[in-house]
């Protein structure tokens, strides 16, 4: 307690310096509450991420053709921007995607159309490499979903689900 204490006195003096009613410092919000500032917590910020993905135009979509594990194909609409495990959860496709699309399993193993793998921008990185030594049903173009993002050069994109998983954090 006694090294928030410093800290607080040092952020304190900050804020006076400022003059300011709210300022934001290190994911610390100051309140002024009847001339007394006080700390709170800030919603949490991510800092690092697996994959950076950009702010997608608004309302622009591509179309993605999804041959699912019965074999039935659905063509949706893909908003640029969202990752493929995000269009199929969206259009309910089934795919597990366990880790929410932090790269920390292989359940949305995607077979991306034999045509089409050339053309994912996204390359492949060494730790989703890692992640499909993993996967049920490998081929020379797996990927995982989590991983490419929709972008314009993926309109009309084909691709297909294996017909099972394999999640190892269940053993």
């Amino acid at each position: 307690m006694a090294s928030v204490r410093r800290i607080g006195g040092a952020l304190y003096e900050a804020f006076i310096a400022s003059r300011a009613s709210q300022r934001s410092c290190l994911g610390i919000a100051f309140h002024k509450t009847n001339s007394v500032p006080t700390l709170s917590a800030r919603q949490p910020i991510a800092l690092f991420s697996s994959s950076s993905k950009p702010e997608p135009p608004k309302g622009k979509y591509i179309n993605i053709t999804l041959v699912d594990r019965d074999g039935d194909e659905h063509t949706v609409k893909a908003k640029l921007g969202s990752t493929l495990l995000e269009v199929a959860k969206e259009h309910d496709v089934e795919v597990e995607g366990a880790c929410e699309g932090t790269l920390a399993c292989s359940t949305c193993h995607m077979i991306v159309d034999p045509q089409w793998y050339p053309k994912i921008p996204d390359p492949i990185t060494e730790e989703e490499h890692d992640m499909l030594d993993l996967a049920f049903g490998l081929t020379e173009t797996s990927r995982l979903g989590c991983q490419i993002i929709v972008s314009p050069e993926l309109d009309g994109l084909r691709l297909s689900l294996p017909k099972a998983t394999k999640d190892i954090r269940n053993k």
